[in-house]
């Protein structure tokens, strides 16, 4: 149970970062069209400000999704199989999302790396970090992915049901 705990406190962590850095995105965005259409003094910065948090707002809310079992899904031949053979589906399902982030965070890496002598005029920063979102994010998708292969290994995640994926949104709204 130690281990859930540092989960949720890590996913509590990813969404109040997440939820930051979108409110300030939304600041420079406003600001900025408040200041070009209305005092018509356009801010230099906002542009590849925008430009960089963009990337890390929408791969850090990748990480939510990964734990909340958000992401698209096709369950319905999979629940026509019995339990057992759901499970081994289920499992390999998070075996080709672990392959696929795996492989996304080493590239992103590799370019990250490749461009990060390259400067963006404005700021001043390397354009790496437009990259780094992507590979902070899927390193984190894989230590959830990890985690909850474990767990179904274990007994103790079994493959969500369509009825309760909407019984969820029944409760968001």
């Amino acid at each position: 149970m130690k281990n859930v705990k540092i989960i949720d406190r890590f996913m509590k962590g990813v969404d109040l970062f997440a939820s930051a850095m979108m409110a300030f995105l939304t600041i420079i965005v406003f600001a900025e069209v408040l200041s070009r259409y209305v005092f018509n003094y356009p801010l230099v910065y906002s542009n590849e400000l925008t430009l960089l948090l963009f990337p890390w707002v929408i791969f850090i809310g990748a990480i939510s999704i990964t734990k909340s079992e958000g992401h698209l899904s096709i369950t319905f031949f999979r629940e026509l199989m019995p339990k057992k053979v759901q499970k081994w589906m289920y499992l390999f399902s998070k075996a080709v999302m672990l392959y696929f982030s795996f492989y996304m965070m080493i590239s992103s890496y590799e370019i990250a790396k490749a461009v990060s002598q390259q400067v963006m005029p404005v700021l001043r920063i390397s354009k790496a970090w437009l990259y780094a979102s992507i590979t902070v994010s899927f390193l984190a998708i894989i230590i959830l992915l990890v985690y909850q292969i474990i767990c179904i290994l274990l007994n103790k995640l079994e493959p969500p049901r369509e009825e309760d994926m909407l019984h969820d949104l029944d409760h968001d709204h």
